[in-house]
Formats: C-alpha cells, structure tokens, sequence
C-alpha cells in the first residue's frame, strides 16, 4: 500500500468519526441542534482538528448528504441485480429507496434541508462537486435498468419524454410517496389509512403501467415479486428493520 494512502486511513475514519457523532446528535436534537461547539464538546478533538475535516456546519451536513447518496447508489445497483425483469428490477430500486429510508430516517430528511440554499452554497467547493458527481451516478443506476427495458423491448420510449425525465419521474413519484407516508411524519385525512409499502407499490405500477411498461399489472403476480425482493434481496435490510419496530 503506498504511504499516501496509509496516510489517508486514519484521515478517512476520523472524518467519518465526527460524521457519525454529527449524524448521531442530529437525530436526538434535529439540524438545528447541531453546531460546531456541540460537536466539540462530544468527540475527542478539537476544534481546529474538526475545520481541518470541514469548513462549517453546512460542510458536515452536505458530507452526510453525500454518503448518504452513495449509500444510495450502493444499494439502488444492488436492486438492479434482481433476477427479474426489467420492470421487476425497476419497481426493486423504488423499494429499496422505500427500505433505506425507513432503516435511515434522518439521513432521508437531511437530503431535503442540504439541497438547500442556505446550506448548499456555504459546503466547500470539493464536498458541492462530490454531490453533484455522486447525483449523477444516482441516476445513472435508474437510466441503466430504464436502457435495458428499452432494449429488451418491454417498453417504448413515448415521443415526448427522454430517458432522463422518466427516470425524474420514477425517482420523484417514490420521493413524494415516502415522504409524505414516512413514519416519522404525523397523518391527517387521507393519508391516515395508506400503508407505505402498499402505496409506493401502487402508485410505481400506474406510472409503469401508463408507460406500457411490460408486464404490467394485471398480468403479473406481483406480491410474489415484492416476496422476493425481502427473501432473496434485502434480507438484511428486512431483518434490520424488524429489529428496530420491535425496540
């Protein structure tokens, strides 16, 4: 290993280190319970040690963002890896995205205050390049599966919409609908009787199916999909996420 790289090691976990503990008091006391001084006061360094890491409060916040997508991005080509079809594969990624945000609810919320601008524009140049990088190959792993269901002709491309505003869409209709089903957020009206799961699945099936995106619903057994998706998927994301509705 070069000594550059050794080096970086002990770099790399310390700037996760504080990280961890910003995201830790972050999900005690919300965004705003969050300052350098309070993160001081709670690792083992100092502050000059910390602004060596990060410029500000906004630059851990965006550092958090970003692993957050990369996490993201991890888990959204491990969806795309289904043993399905190109639908099945798509439908997988929205509920991964479902999963990720239940298992890590205050990094799901924290991608709305760090997009931002009074927290976007005050990161260091370096941290707003590594999201918009780290975006990008966001939607990249969408356009990936929308490719192939386009070459594997389970879909045609309407005239008016491009591969990028169909994966927009995917990736806006599962945002809205978790968001606004989260758990974490108090129901009223109708919304009260919506399940999250039942209502990601079904509203990603009327947008698939006003695609003509094959096969569509009626012609598929799709509970025995989602099945698979918790058996043969994300066994470890079902498993973590039983053990925490039952503490």
């Amino acid at each position: 290993m070069p000594p550059e790289t050794i080096n970086r090691c002990p770099l790399k976990a310390r700037e996760e280190e504080i990280m961890d503990k910003a995201l830790e008091m972050m999900t005690a006391q919300g965004v705003a319970g969050l300052t350098i001084d309070k993160l001081v006061a709670n690792v083992p360094y100092s502050k000059g040690t910390i602004y060596n890491h990060f410029t500000c409060k906004e630059d851990i916040l965006t550092g958090l963002c970003n692993r957050s997508v990369q996490n993201l991005y991890d888990l959204f080509c491990h969806a795309a890896s289904f043993n399905g079809s190109s639908r099945e594969k798509i439908l997988a990624i929205g509920y991964a995205y479902m999963l990720y945000s239940l298992l890590h609810p205050t990094e799901f919320m924290l991608v709305i205050s760090a997009k931002t601008p009074s927290i976007f524009e005050k990161a260091s140049d370096k941290r707003r390049e590594q999201h918009l990088a780290l975006e990008h190959k966001l939607l990249d792993s969408i356009l990936h599966v929308i490719s192939e269901g386009l070459t594997e002709g389970d879909f045609k491309l309407q005239n008016h919409l491009s591969p990028a505003q169909v994966a927009f869409a995917l990736w806006s209709m599962c945002f809205g609908t978790i968001l606004l089903l989260h758990e974490s957020l108090d129901r009223c009206s109708v919304r009260t009787e919506m399940k999250l799961e039942r209502e990601l699945i079904n509203h990603a099936n009327l947008m698939l199916d006003g695609l003509n995106w094959q096969p569509y619903t009626q012609a598929h057994d799709w509970n025995e999909t989602i099945k698979q998706y918790k058996t043969d998927l994300f066994p470890n994301e079902i498993r973590q996420l039983k053990q925490l509705q039952t503490t």
